[in-house]
This record gives C-alpha cells, structure tokens and sequence, in this order.
C-alpha cells in the first residue's frame, strides 16, 4: 500500500489531523439522524470564523432534515399499513369460492382458497386455490363458501 503523500508547504492556517477510517454505510444508514449531526458538527468546525453561518441557515438545515426524517417514518408505516391490509384481505378469502382467470385462458376456473402466502418480502400476496397458486389481480368472481 502507498504511503500517503506529506505537503509541507501550506499557505494560510492549517491544523494536521489524524485520517480516520470511514466506515462504509448501508443505504438505510445513509440519512440517520446521527449522520446528519457529524455533518453538521463538521460544518460548523470548518466555517470561516470571519463569515459563520447563519442561524437561519442552520434552521433551515435541521427543518429540512427533520421532514425527510418524517417521510421515511411515514414510508415505513405505510408499507406496514400495505402488508397487514393485504393480510387482512387475503385471510378474509380463506375458504371462499373464487373464480379466476388462468394467464393465457378466455374461460375461468372456480375453487375454494386454502391459504394466502406472503413472498418478496411481503410485497406480492398469492392465494393458493385448489393447489395453484393464483394472484389477487386474476380473480374474477369471489362467492360464498
């Protein structure tokens, strides 16, 4: 590994620091509340002294951040409302009598829904009819048990 290249000559003022090791980040790390206040630590050590910043502009900053922090609670929330609505609409199928349109047919087929499964992270719900497995978006008919 090459060493790291030492300047000397520095105009202006200058503070050697020690060179850290940054961790890599996950994506869903990336906007933590803890990442926001290293930022603006950060900032704030490395103004001009002459020329700080203002307190509109940092008020400005943790508004900001305080909204993206609340629309990520509220994407999470909102996935969670999806998938137990789809629970909810799935169990509620159990034991119905269905039809629905195989891919590729013009003439429906009728059973009885045995279960619901979750896959893909609870993002696709599937109702097992008769053994097949059958997506909410081809059923045609839902009857009485």
């Amino acid at each position: 590994m090459a060493e790291p290249v030492q300047n000397t000559a520095v105009s202006g003022a200058f503070q050697q620091q020690q060179l850290r090791t940054v961790k890599q980040n996950d994506a869903s790390n990336l906007f933590s509340s803890e990442t926001f206040l290293k930022l603006v630590g950060a900032q704030m050590k490395s103004q001009n002294p002459m020329e700080p910043m203002k307190d509109t502009e940092f008020i400005s900053q943790m508004s900001q951040f305080s909204s993206l922090e609340q629309m990520t609670k509220l994407n999470t929330t909102m996935t969670s409302l999806g998938l137990a609505l789809q629970l909810t609409q799935g169990a509620s199928m159990v034991g119905q009598r269905v039809s629905y349109l195989p891919q590729g047919a013009n003439v429906p087929v009728t059973g009885t829904v045995d279960r619901v499964t979750i896959s893909n992270g609870g993002k696709d719900m599937s109702l097992i009819v008769g053994g097949v497995q059958v997506a909410p978006s081809q059923v045609v008919e839902v009857a009485g048990s």
